[in-house]
């Protein structure tokens, strides 16, 4: 009966040892699925802020595209209307009868755009560029020349990159008796 009674106490501590064990065993897998869920949680919230900076990216992106592709269709509008009236000139002046004496005008006197006197808006340091409010609608186109002063003294020579109606781009020529002074804001542009 003795050796009943071992086997059934050892029997009672293997049991008692593995629901122990068994015990242990499901709080560490507890454990590592609680640290596992919370990095895959975190592991998504990241993937959504990247997907949300992501998104916007190409959002902006659509955006400038589009921007990009109503500009070119605009230019390859101008582009056609040009060699349109390129092409009616050229017929116009290959019919023309050289022979007939020419129409002699009076003379045409066009403001010059010397008088013209206008202001710096914004300088770019960087790049070497100015914004002035002066533009198409004064007569300026891309390439031509200005002068930049501050009061009645010689800054710089500006040329024209780019001009809208009322304001342009110009890239700022330095003079070489002035490379210590700088074009800033309000400077005049002639």
């Amino acid at each position: 009966m003795k050796k009943t009674q071992a086997f059934v106490v050892m029997g009672f501590i293997i049991a008692i040892a593995l629901a122990i064990g068994f015990f242990t065993q499901m709080q560490e897998e507890k454990s590592s699925r609680v640290k596992a869920e919370n990095m895959l949680g975190s592991v998504i919230k990241e993937r959504d802020a990247i997907e949300a900076i992501m998104t916007k990216k190409v959002r902006e992106k659509e955006k400038l595209i589009s921007q990009l592709t109503a500009s070119l269709s605009k230019e390859r509008i101008i582009v056609s209307k040009l060699t349109e009236n390129l092409a009616r000139s050229s017929r116009r002046f290959a019919s023309a009868d050289l022979s007939k004496k020419p129409i002699e005008l009076e003379k045409i006197i066009v403001s010059s755009l010397l008088e013209v006197e206008g202001k710096v808006l914004a300088v770019d340091k960087q790049n070497d560029l100015v914004v002035i409010n002066l533009g198409a609608m004064n007569n300026l186109k891309s390439g031509d020349n200005l002068s930049i002063y501050r009061g009645n003294a010689f800054i710089a020579n500006a040329k024209i990159v780019k001009a809208q109606d009322k304001i342009s781009a110009a890239m700022i020529i330095p003079a070489n008796n002035a490379k210590d002074i700088k074009v800033e804001i309000n400077d005049t542009v002639k």
